[in-house]
């Protein structure tokens, strides 16, 4: 099968699922995004609470991950700065009204709004009904995705609420005919794992035939995963679609970036992986690079290409920024 031909689909959230979205595009696969909805943070949770619709936040950066560059995708990408619509993405603004216009179908907004943006690729909810993330940590139950990424306490469980939230049956088909499933990259709990906490997902992810790849973080998230190595991640993850192993893991090795959003000194998400968690386990140096050559934030998509290829047996590209 060629590259063009590989369906993979990427699941996650945020800004994690947007860089391996854009290191996907550069494989030249066929990709489909399957994005949490539970944000409720800035323009997206005002939309939720005003309109009563899914979160249409991570929907839209994963649409922008697969768009081509040009003035339309710069426009969706516009954030407005005073007045009412103070804080409110454009490209929210757009799905809610593209979904109005198709009678609630968020899957055909997010179809039409793809093809207006020339993505190559997909992107779909992993659930079409509103759901809410509710986390334990530091022994206080936490409501709210944004409530829980502002706690200092790092998180023992994460559920959905309703917990039996149905899949979008395009999602499924979607996973149904993967060739290759990628979780993350993300943070672990409030992007990765709540793509898997609608059960069919999960399921649907448990029992693939194709292979399921995990994209470790680069560093611990203040509060979310303070102290966490890499065992603990992958172990989270696995636990997310027991009883089936990751087939690969991704890890970073390399530098990292140490301060940033106010952390005081995260750590490397490093060390060894547990037998039986995972079958192989990846190590590269997944970490961007500033213009001087310093460390910079996040995964670099070109970086994430050549490990995403190569556990995916594809041809390795070369670094090319685009």
């Amino acid at each position: 099968m060629s590259a063009a031909n590989r369906a993979v689909v990427a699941i996650g959230g945020g800004h994690g699922l947007a860089a391996g979205l854009d290191a996907l595009r550069r494989l030249d696969v066929s990709p489909t995004a399957i994005v949490t909805t539970a944000d409720d943070g800035g323009s997206t949770g005002r939309l939720r609470r005003d309109l009563g619709v899914i979160a249409p936040g991570d929907l839209r950066m994963a649409l922008l991950a697969l768009a081509e560059p040009g003035p339309l995708a710069a426009v969706t990408a516009h954030r407005f700065d005073r007045g009412e619509l103070a804080g409110h993405a454009l490209g929210n603004l757009l799905l809610v009204a593209l979904a109005e216009q198709h009678g609630g179908d968020f899957v055909a907004a997010l179809d039409t709004l793809a093809e207006l943006l020339g993505c190559q690729g997909r992107v779909l909810p992993a659930t079409d009904t509103p759901v809410d993330l509710v986390a334990t940590a530091g022994g206080e139950q936490l409501r709210g995705q944004a409530r829980i990424t502002r706690s200092d306490a790092r998180i023992d469980a994460v559920h959905l609420e309703p917990s039996d939230a149905p899949a979008c049956p395009e999602t499924l088909r979607a996973l149904t005919g993967a060739d290759a499933i990628v979780l993350g990259p993300g943070s672990l709990y409030t992007s990765v794992v709540a793509g898997l906490l609608v059960p069919e997902i999960a399921r649907a992810v448990a029992g693939a035939s194709a292979p399921v790849i995990y994209v470790a973080n680069l560093r611990t998230q203040r509060g979310e995963t303070a102290g966490l190595d890499l065992a603990a991640h992958v172990r989270v993850v696995a636990q997310a679609i027991h009883p089936r192993p990751l087939d690969t893991v991704l890890a970073h090795d390399g530098p990292i970036r140490r301060e940033e959003d106010g952390d005081p000194d995260p750590a490397p998400v490093a060390g060894p992986v547990p037998d039986g968690l995972a079958r192989t386990v990846q190590r590269v140096d997944l970490a961007a690079r500033e213009a001087d050559g310093s460390v910079g934030a996040g995964h670099d998509p070109d970086r994430l290409a050549q490990g995403l290829a190569a556990a995916l047996a594809l041809p390795v590209p070369p670094i090319v920024r685009v």
